[in-house]
């Protein structure tokens, strides 16, 4: 093999090995630059300098030119230019709100990243949270302001003086579904489709073998929920 082939053993090695870190392109000009600074190598022995920065190895692929040549030559360093090849992941919006709450803004933003970066078990535990709040912050707040015990013992425990638990905030908002008249199959669907987090909770946030997928959180249809849920804000005067 003489001095200006590359062997297309090394050259496929390098491309693969090296993806993402210096692109396919780039590969062939550092080796020629390695060359040039060292005239009396080989390209395959050049293309040892260009591993050897990114701990590899191409000695397996010598024949014995290249191994009289890397032994014999004095290395001279150059400068070896690499572009990296920078990678976007789309951000994948599987819940919106329309609100101006900065809070629940930020909170969605990160419901949607820890779905797009396929962190499903944060996203449950996000989205359990943000409809939690939007039950109690959103709807039965501004249905039951806090101007007397009966209405404070909608979503507060007195006694504490904390939000009840997202069960009881299920429970409340279901036996009230008569103060939502004409919304009461609303307030009902809603109470369905959001029991499933109530339901799935411990097992989702207690036990340590169950990881949620991707099929879980596609099929509590998040979106839908939150739907309904601002269809009955919006309705409350």
């Amino acid at each position: 093999m003489g001095k200006t082939e590359l062997n297309p053993k090394i050259s496929e090695y390098l491309n693969k090995k090296l993806d993402g870190q210096i692109s396919e392109n780039t590969i062939p000009s550092a080796i020629s630059r390695i060359r040039k600074a060292n005239p009396s190598l080989t390209l395959n022995a050049a293309a040892e300098l260009l591993a050897t920065k990114y701990g590899l190895s191409v000695q397996r692929f010598f024949n014995d030119r290249d191994r009289d040549s890397f032994k014999t030559c004095k290395i001279e360093k150059v400068s070896i230019k690499t572009s990296k090849i920078r990678t976007t992941r789309v951000l994948t919006i599987i819940a919106k709100y329309d609100s101006t709450d900065k809070m629940l803004k930020a909170h969605l933003e990160e419901l949607n990243k820890t779905y797009t970066h396929g962190c499903y078990t944060s996203t449950f535990i996000i989205c359990r949270k943000i409809m939690e709040n939007l039950l109690i912050h959103h709807i039965l707040l501004k249905k039951y302001p806090a101007n007397t015990v009966e209405n404070k013992e909608k979503y507060l425990d007195t006694k504490t003086w904390r939000f009840l638990p997202f069960n009881k905030i299920l429970t409340n908002l279901r036996n009230g579904s008569n103060d939502f008249v004409p919304k009461r199959q609303l307030v009902e669907r809603i109470c369905d489709l959001a029991g499933a987090f109530k339901d799935d909770a411990n097992s989702m946030t207690h036990s340590w073998y169950h990881l949620a997928t991707k099929a879980e959180i596609d099929g509590y249809n998040i979106q839908q929920i939150l739907d309904l849920i601002l269809e009955l804000e919006q309705s409350i005067s």
